[in-house]
């Protein structure tokens, strides 16, 4: 199989070659940029060179990807495997190139250190976003001044956030998603909003949303995904991210009752059933793969073209390796769609943002900087979500998939107490900077209360709960506007605290 080389690619593999021992070097290279086809080169060159060379992979998946590219570039004869329980594979270490799955070389250099461990020139760790556990490091440890180290990721940072800076020293850009995009070399993304789950009270551990409880807050949520992504993506090979395995079990069995061929992924399966929910996936013999984390990061699927964030998170980590699951070009050079049912677009940016890494150990390793006041993109990198068709755009005012306007409001004319509006001989609470305001506000709810059947006052009550006083009489007056999905949300979640409460009671 000819593989071609393209030319950042080769760029990498001449830096690569060129620094020494000391130097340890974090690639970082979107999503679908063919990190594993670098990692193959520099071994190929390696070898070439009368070298060897390590191919270390966290998971199955990607071991089977990488295995694959070795032996098309550097020769089947030349590569030996390390993976547990696998007919016909083998170790040899006289080759000059191994393909390992770090967590059996973890369980097996505890029994025999100095055989298990191979004596290579160079190290290539895949996914090295991963590699900062405790037993990983004593494998990069082992060869602290004994091979050159080189590490590949989307994301240089752990998932909690803080940099990796504890054993890498540099980080080296390699391309750009934007640049790839332009290149034809990932597809585009187009964004749709959706109903989030309500946080409040889910706390943060580790840098991220609390699993339990924001289970539960998603699981209420599971029939809304169902409906959006049958009226949106019905046509769409489309993995989803759930929370847990209880979410993800309940997302796979909602769409197989609406008669759509799902599968739940998760680590509760055993490895025989995962390999074949996964072969099947592929071969497109299942719609949509409901999956928890394992699908996050080296999994390539280029029919994907639909990826349903239903797992709210923190992590700009976890964020961009979930959108990059559908960012593989596709044949008719068409878009990925992205359902967001978490919140994370409008929290973290959008694929082709400018974010940029840093090494720091224990501090925040990312920042978006399209998002920074200074970079020039700010207002032009400021969201919308269309209110006709949920489409989530940037960098005009014009919905381009409906031609929905995004109305000027005061803030929009430098108004600069826009969000406070005085109320009788009170001042309201300020508002988030994404909340209508308190009028407009005022005015959806009188248009949800008569749509339902509710009382007047419940508006009343309503809005008193959020401002803390009451709303003028006149502004009773006023039209009504239909509720916005933020303000929807925001009386779902009353409507379950009233409910909950009444339960308790």
């Amino acid at each position: 199989m000819k593989i071609e080389t393209r030319e950042y690619q080769a760029s990498d593999v001449d830096y690569a070659m060129g620094h020494g021992v000391n130097d340890r070097v974090i690639h970082c290279a979107p999503t679908g940029s063919g990190k594993t086809i670098i990692q193959c080169l520099i071994a190929k060159r390696e070898m070439d060179r009368g070298n060897s060379t390590a191919i270390l992979t966290p998971r199955n998946e990607i071991f089977t990807q990488t295995h694959g590219a070795a032996a098309s570039i550097c020769g089947a004869n030349n590569v030996s495997t390390m993976r547990a329980k696998r007919q016909g594979e083998y170790w040899n270490p006289m080759n000059p190139v191994h393909v390992i799955s770090w967590p059996t070389l973890i369980a097996r250099v505890r029994k025999d250190k100095d055989f298990w461990f191979p004596r290579v020139d160079r190290v290539l760790v895949d996914e090295c976003h991963l590699s900062m556990a405790p037993k990983i490091l004593e494998i990069l440890n082992h060869y602290e001044l004994k091979a050159r180290v080189d590490g590949y990721t989307a994301t240089p940072a752990r998932q909690t956030g803080r940099g990796l800076g504890y054993y890498f020293t540099e980080i080296k850009n390699v391309v750009s998603v934007r640049q790839l995009i332009k290149e034809g070399y990932l597809a585009p993304v187009e964004y749709y909003g959706a109903d989030a789950p309500d946080l409040t009270g889910i706390k943060i551990r580790k840098g991220d949303y609390e699993v339990g409880k924001l289970s539960k807050a998603c699981v209420e949520l599971v029939g809304d995904a169902i409906d959006n992504w049958l009226r949106l993506a019905s046509d769409r090979h489309t993995i989803t991210f759930a929370v847990d395995i209880r979410h993800c079990e309940a997302l796979a069995d909602r769409f197989n009752r609406v008669g759509i061929k799902a599968e739940a992924l998760h680590t509760g399966l055993s490895q025989g059933d995962r390999d074949r929910v996964v072969a099947a996936f592929k071969a497109q013999k299942i719609q949509v793969l409901v999956n928890v984390g394992i699908a996050s990061y080296g999994f390539d699927a280029p029919s994907v073209r639909c990826v349903q964030v239903c797992r709210p998170t923190k992590s700009i980590v976890l964020h961009l390796q979930m959108i990059g699951r559908g960012m593989r070009p596709k044949p008719d050079g068409g878009e990925c769609m992205v359902l967001d049912h978490a919140g994370n677009v409008p929290r973290l940016g959008m694929a082709d943002d400018l974010f940029r890494w840093r090494l720091d150990d224990g501090k925040k390793a990312c920042d978006n900087w399209s998002r920074h006041p200074k970079s020039g993109e700010a207002e032009e990198s400021k969201q919308y979500e269309c209110q006709e068709c949920r489409h989530i755009f940037s960098r005009q005012r014009i919905c381009p998939k409906c031609g929905w306007q995004v109305p000027f409001s005061k803030r929009d004319i430098e108004a600069k107490d826009a969000d406070l509006v005085p109320i009788g001989r009170n001042t309201a609470k300020p508002l988030p900077p994404d909340w209508p305001s308190y009028e407009v506000f005022y005015a959806m709810l009188r248009h949800y209360a008569q749509e339902k059947g509710r009382k007047p006052m419940w508006a009343v009550f309503t809005f008193e709960k959020k401002a803390k006083c009451r709303p003028p009489h006149e502004w009773n007056n006023h039209a009504l506007v239909p509720p916005s999905p933020r303000v929807l949300n925001y009386i779902r979640s009353r409507e379950i605290a009233f409910y909950k409460a009444k339960q308790r009671a």
